[in-house]
């Protein structure tokens, strides 16, 4: 309750009283604005509908409250802002990884400028999402059961090459990024260290990584395969597994995750940057894998609902269907 008493007249607010207010708005806008518009609701009758409008009230308080709306509005713009650049950011991460494993930036003699990500025929939907945003085309590559994404239109590339600069790490791609760079007169950025936090691996376990299951022993592993170790030794030291070197035909590096605790660590970043390829699919049934395998369903006898209930799962995983 107010301690004072104010006399209103049936027409207006009297000026002493209005500078009054407004002094005392400027410490609770909302509580005075919501009082006064109350007590003119009853004793001016010009005012009609109170909750609705402003007619009777005092020129002041209608600003006052027109700027309170005003920045209620600006904080909630900022704040959806916000959350429009922080999904971006995960997007151009995300975007940059991919580009790492599977893309690359071509110039020709001539001063032509494009990017190219060939990715398998499973994961068409990855290449869709950036041809909506970016436009380019997605073709596929005779005599292999691959998709090639193009992009060469100017407009598109230099928006692309806006987003993703800054967080390529590839040597390689680097140097490719910095001549086109040069040529459109960009500042060419560095990326900072790698975190946890960071939407790049995503992208680059859509490329090169592999989520599988031993069927020997029924060992669930993730992993990412390079011809280099540079971009697989921070993994190791952010998202823990070991790194060793393929002495196989492919005379590579792998990064590899096989323990429970790792690997639903990696789950949870999922979470938070998901997968965009058809690997996404077996990510999402990871979870279904470890309460199989609690239950030793993988060892269940033969004809049982333990046994039918593995055979089910491990069909939907080498289908990639969720």
């Amino acid at each position: 309750m107010w301690p004072l008493k104010f006399n209103f007249s049936q027409q207006a607010i009297s000026e002493n009283f209005t500078y009054n207010l407004i002094d005392t708005l400027v410490i609770s806008c909302i509580f005075c604005t919501s009082n006064v518009k109350n007590l003119l609701n009853v004793k001016n009758l010009q005012v009609t509908k109170a909750s609705d409008t402003w007619v009777g009230t005092s020129e002041a308080i209608r600003l006052l409250n027109k700027n309170f709306i005003s920045s209620k509005k600006n904080r909630q713009y900022s704040k959806i802002n916000t959350n429009n650049n922080n999904k971006n950011i995960k997007f151009n991460e995300w975007l940059a990884g991919l580009i790492d494993g599977d893309g690359s930036f071509l110039l020709t003699k001539k001063g032509y400028a494009s990017l190219e990500i060939t990715m398998d025929i499973r994961d068409e939907h990855a290449l869709q999402i950036i041809k909506n945003v970016y436009g380019g085309s997605i073709k596929l590559r005779s005599g292999a059961n691959a998709l090639r994404y193009r992009l060469h239109h100017k407009s598109g590339l230099l928006t692309l090459i806006n987003d993703v600069n800054g967080y390529i790490r590839d040597s390689n791609r680097l140097i490719q990024l910095n001549k086109i760079c040069d040529k459109y007169n960009l500042k060419f950025i560095y990326p900072e260290k790698l975190s946890f936090h960071n939407g790049w691996l995503s992208g680059f376990f859509d490329a090169d990584g592999t989520i599988t299951i031993n069927k020997t022993n029924w060992q669930l592993s993730i992993s990412v395969t390079q011809k280099t170790s540079e971009l697989l030794q921070p993994l190791v030291d952010i998202y823990g597994g070991n790194l060793y070197i393929d002495r196989g035909r492919s005379q590579s590096f792998k990064w590899y995750i096989t323990k429970k605790e790792e690997i639903i660590n990696l789950l949870n970043y999922f979470k938070l940057f998901p997968s965009r390829s058809a690997k996404s699919k077996r990510i999402h049934l990871t979870y279904k894998y470890f309460e199989l395998k609690n239950l030793k369903a993988h060892k269940a006898v033969p004809d049982t609902s333990l046994a039918k209930s593995w055979s089910y799962f491990f069909n939907k995983w080498l289908k990639y269907e969720d």
